[in-house]
């Protein structure tokens, strides 16, 4: 006889959106995202860093990824277990160095690492993977 699966060891809806890699669309991503944390009931503060982490990686890569008048795909991954959240913004381009310092900008990748509790940046062949994870504590995993 099998026994009753415990619901809290289920794991969690995972979220997986493409979009073409526009700041329009970028936008569009980090509503969904934020969207996706509040139905899995994670704390507003950790919404909000994740939000915008989330943000400023994917308008690093609709920014960087492409070649000027090209439009290529971002895509974003989410999900969480009792510990971790984990967010994944994938692009398929090769990022290219800003043309010219601009004290105005270079602020996304500083403000990812300070908000997210780990962040790795992966370049590729097949484009950049930035994952960025926050640990949950045990009164702010969702049940």
């Amino acid at each position: 006889m099998c026994s009753p699966s415990n619901p809290h060891d289920d794991p969690a809806p995972a979220l997986h959106l493409r979009q073409p890699a526009r700041l329009d669309d970028a936008s569009t991503l980090r509503y969904a995202l934020a969207d996706w944390a509040r139905a899995q009931d994670l704390p507003p503060e950790l919404i909000s860093d994740l939000e915008l982490a989330a943000y400023e990686a994917l308008v690093n890569a609709a920014e960087h990824a492409y070649p000027d008048g090209t439009t290529g795909t971002l895509d974003l991954h989410a999900h969480h277990d009792n510990h971790t959240v984990t967010v994944i913004v994938t692009d398929h381009g090769q990022w290219r160095p800003q043309r010219a310092p601009d004290p105005r900008r270079g602020r996304g990748l500083p403000l990812i690492h300070l908000l997210s509790h780990h962040a790795e940046i992966t370049p590729t062949e097949q484009g950049t993977v930035i994952t960025m994870a926050w640990q949950l504590t045990r009164d702010h995993s969702s049940s």
